[in-house]
């Protein structure tokens, strides 16, 4: 064997030993990449992103909980659950927000469900006035009424996971008012039901305005007065409009997180677990700032020149026929469900 068949036995590979060697690369590679697409399967099939529209922007306490809620839910699952929040109605309205969560358009949303009393009489319990006007109050009358609304909203294709309250409401008026006649023919803005009616039965005139176009309407006169805990008045800089307060304490009105029932139940038990112990601990800094800003709203507004007031007794007569004569005809229209639930808040009095 000369020098080249040496060269060309040395330079010849094994047939049987490259066979094996690539059978096993073969393999290697095969199952490195099943292993990478079943990785990335998983992590489709198990995130998930909900979008959580709110009426308030961004600033506002309402929307600063509900993202505080989001930081939360997403650290506790390891970013498993997103939820994008988008306040100022930039995704749906308030009115719509409730309708487009049952729909799914929504994953997640924030809204006062006493705005849809027209859907369900007992959504309005919360702005009954007078019935609950304190923040002691407000939670008794949460506390019986939840389980029926959880009922309810479950029908519904909803999961109400937990509340905000409202600091309570008072009048907010573009001119100083002395007695019932002084407010007869002003434009109202109303947001549910029970603004409507209370604007109805002290001469005013309602009209449905959402808040996100509030600056708009009062700049123009559309909006001479509303009701309020203060915090949309200062928030969209209507002092000038409406520079008078009147300190009613007329109820707290609650905004309501709730969640698609099927994204809900889609989710494995630890999830909704969590989540629900951080809507607990939403709920709980919810209520503390609402109680904060109880007070510091009237003198923030104050000190852009808003005058509040303490109802005269023309004034707080007239609050309280009014709201008697509300309290009345809300518990017939809601029947004998409606009437149960308040005979058992007011035992627990």
């Amino acid at each position: 064997m000369d020098n080249n068949d040496n060269r060309n036995a040395l330079s010849t590979p094994c047939p049987t030993r490259t066979k094996e060697t690539s059978t096993m690369v073969n393999v290697l590679i095969k199952t490195a990449a099943i292993g990478t697409l079943t990785l990335g399967l998983g992590s489709l099939a198990h995130a998930e992103t909900w979008d959580l529209p709110s009426p308030q922007p961004s600033d506002n306490y309402i929307t600063e909980n509900v993202s505080w809620f989001a930081e939360q839910v997403h650290e506790a699952t390891d970013g498993e659950l997103d939820i994008n929040v988008h306040p100022s109605g930039s995704l749906f309205p308030g009115d719509q927000i409730k309708r487009a969560v049952q729909r799914d358009q929504a994953q997640i949303g924030v809204h006062v469900l006493s705005a849809h009393q027209n859907e369900n009489v007992l959504y309005g319990i919360d702005s009954v006035p007078f019935l609950a006007d304190s923040f002691e109050e407000s939670n008794r009358l949460w506390e019986v009424t939840k389980p029926a609304l959880d009922e309810d909203m479950a029908e519904q294709n909803l999961q109400l996971l937990y509340h905000i309250p409202w600091p309570p409401q008072g009048l907010f008026f573009d001119r100083e008012i002395h007695s019932p006649d002084d407010a007869e023919g002003l434009k109202f803005r109303a947001y549910n039901t029970a603004t409507a009616r209370f604007a109805e039965l002290m001469g005013m005139t309602p009209t449905q305005i959402e808040e996100a176009e509030l600056s708009q309407a009062a700049a123009t006169g559309m909006v001479q007065s509303l009701i309020s805990s203060g915090d949309p008045v200062y928030n969209h800089q209507l002092w000038d409009d409406l520079p008078h307060f009147y300190d009613a304490k007329a109820w707290l009105v609650l905004s309501h997180i709730f969640v698609n029932k099927d994204r809900w139940d889609a989710l494995d038990e630890d999830t909704r677990q969590e989540v629900l112990a951080i809507a607990e601990e939403a709920e709980q800094r919810g209520e503390e700032q609402a109680r904060d800003l109880t007070d510091t709203l009237k003198d923030r507004l104050s000190e852009k020149g808003v005058t509040i007031h303490q109802p005269n007794d023309a004034l707080q007569a007239e609050f309280s026929r009014i709201g008697e004569e509300m309290q009345e005809e809300w518990l017939e229209e809601a029947g004998e469900e409606g009437q149960r639930l308040v005979e058992e808040y007011r035992v627990s009095q």
